[in-house]
Order: structure tokens, then C-alpha cells, then sequence
């Protein structure tokens, strides 16, 4: 299926993030500690930075504007709403809780994947306004 130019963006930053949660599961199967513990350093500090724009642009367009095109879609967004919460959470405590990180590496990957094969193909349910208003805010901090 071919994705939409509004979604190239975030579709790209999906798999960023895919790699990241491999990382985190391929590091806890490498049961090296000193890696375990660099990996959530790195993301205990940088998630939010890395993420925070495209978690903003996702909640402030494409769930705001398919949330009001049905029930169905309305309780996904919110669900992917409360995911994104529940990453930051995850993310700012690795440091402390190491035994977090396989949960925070799956809940990356379930949370991408989701997004790209579930709530992605409805963008056709928008106005072109919309989807522009979606091109324009990815675009954002694509750069």
C-alpha cells in the first residue's frame, strides 16, 4: 500500500523508532549489562527531545481529526494517546529501572506499528485541508 506524502514523515520516524525498541529487546536478549545501562541512559535523557514533535504533530492533527470521524477511531486515538504518555514514563525512569526497558522496547515497536497498519489508512477520511494542515506540521521537524 503505498503511504501518503502527509504521512512520509512520521512513517519514517515509526521506523526510527522500530529500531530503537529492536535495540532495546536485542539488548536485553545480549544480557550485557553495560550496554542495558547505556541504552537507557541515552533514552532516559534524549526520548522526549527525540520525540516529543512527532508525538505533538500525531495528537494535535491526525488523532484530533480522526478522532471525530467515528467512535472506533476516537478510542484508538485515545489509546495512542495514552501510549505516548506511557513511553515518556517508561523513557524517564530506565535509568532507575532497568527491568523496564523490554517493556518500553515492545510498547515502542506495538505503538508504531499500530499507528502505521490501523490508524494511518484512514487519513483518506480527511479533508485536503486537513491532510495539509498534517503535511505542514511534519514538515516541521522533519528538517
Amino acid at each position: 500500500m503505498k503511504i501518503a506524502d502527509e504521512l512520509l514523515t512520521l512513517t519514517r520516524e515509526h521506523h526510527i523508532a522500530l529500531s530503537l525498541g529492536n535495540k532495546c529487546v536485542n539488548a536485553l536478549k545480549a544480557q550485557d549489562a553495560n550496554l542495558i545501562s547505556e541504552l537507557c541512559s541515552k533514552i532516559s535523557q534524549n526520548f522526549k527531545m527525540d520525540f516529543h514533535q512527532h508525538f505533538e504533530t500525531e495528537e494535535a492533527t491526525i488523532f484530533a481529526f480522526l478522532s471525530e470521524k467515528s467512535a472506533d477511531l476516537a478510542q484508538l486515538c485515545a489509546k495512542l494517546t495514552h501510549e505516548h504518555q506511557q513511553l515518556y514514563d517508561l523513557a524517564n525512569h530506565l535509568v532507575k529501572n532497568p527491568q523496564t526497558l523490554e517493556k518500553f522496547g515492545k510498547l515502542l515497536k506495538s505503538h508504531a506499528r499500530l499507528e502505521d497498519r490501523q490508524l494511518f489508512p484512514n487519513i483518506n477520511l480527511l479533508s485536503a485541508a486537513e491532510r495539509q494542515i498534517i503535511l505542514e506540521s511534519s514538515l516541521k521537524h522533519s528538517s
